[in-house]
């Protein structure tokens, strides 16, 4: 296969003004490639905008590879695993999947990562955009109660016969976990991704999150041959 040169796109870290997010569009794929040069004009850059230090998307181990010989180093390390979309389970009816709204996700995302791993508007707004096609949606205890967990799913149609599409986000309010939620939502992501014509489903989680692990391997998710990483470096030596 062919190297794939990524696009780059800056912006803010969420909650945190002195970290540039650099997204690294297509950075997960296990040939994407840079060069220093281009590294290092990109620390130039998120210098010259007044940022203290620069943190990536997930990116693939050669792509770290590379960003690791120009200073950056590893902060985080996600386990990446896929499931067939075929023969799934009855997607669960006794609570049904509705929508939410951009400021119910962020709410409840904050409350289940809290810190520098939760997002905030802009962020979701960049997963969404992520893909050509995403869906967006929640569960509740009832209809007339707050919205405990949400689920981002998406896809981006393409020419090749296997067809992956992704479980971009998920996140359960504390006080609703460990009551089914996530497997529902996951679930119902599935059974939607599916019917668009989907044949796998892909989702990264943190390698130690022994949960989330065992919650997509109860729905058949399996690990890739290789992690992504997240790596950070600040903008001077």
């Amino acid at each position: 296969m062919e190297p794939r040169p990524v696009a780059p796109l800056f912006g803010n870290w969420p909650y945190d003004p002195t970290t540039a997010l650099l997204t690294l569009r297509s950075g997960h794929h296990p040939e994407a490639t840079i060069t220093r040069d281009v590294v290092n004009m990109w620390l130039g850059t998120a210098q010259h905008g007044g940022f203290a230090r620069v943190r990536t998307n997930a990116v693939s181990p050669q792509l770290a590879g590379i960003l690791a010989t120009v200073g950056f180093s590893v902060k985080q390390e996600l386990s990446l695993l896929t499931a067939p979309l075929q023969n799934l389970p009855c997607s669960p009816h006794k609570v049904s999947a509705r929508r939410v709204t951009a400021a119910e996700a962020v709410r409840i995302d904050c409350a289940a990562f809290h810190g520098e791993w939760a997002i905030d508007p802009p962020a979701l707004l960049a997963a969404k955009q992520a893909t050509q096609f995403h869906r967006l949606r929640g569960l509740a205890p009832s209809r007339l109660r707050r919205t405990s967990g949400y689920c981002l799913s998406g896809y981006t149609p393409g020419s090749a016969a296997l067809q992956y599409g992704y479980i971009q986000r998920l996140a359960v309010h504390p006080s609703a976990q460990r009551s089914g939620y996530g497997r529902k939502l996951v679930l119902d992501a599935m059974h939607w991704l599916g019917s668009r014509g989907m044949q796998h489903a892909l989702v990264n989680t943190d390698s130690t999150n022994a949960a989330a692990l065992s919650l997509y391997g109860s729905l058949g998710f399996t690990p890739m041959s290789y992690s992504l990483y997240v790596l950070e470096r600040a903008c001077t030596d």
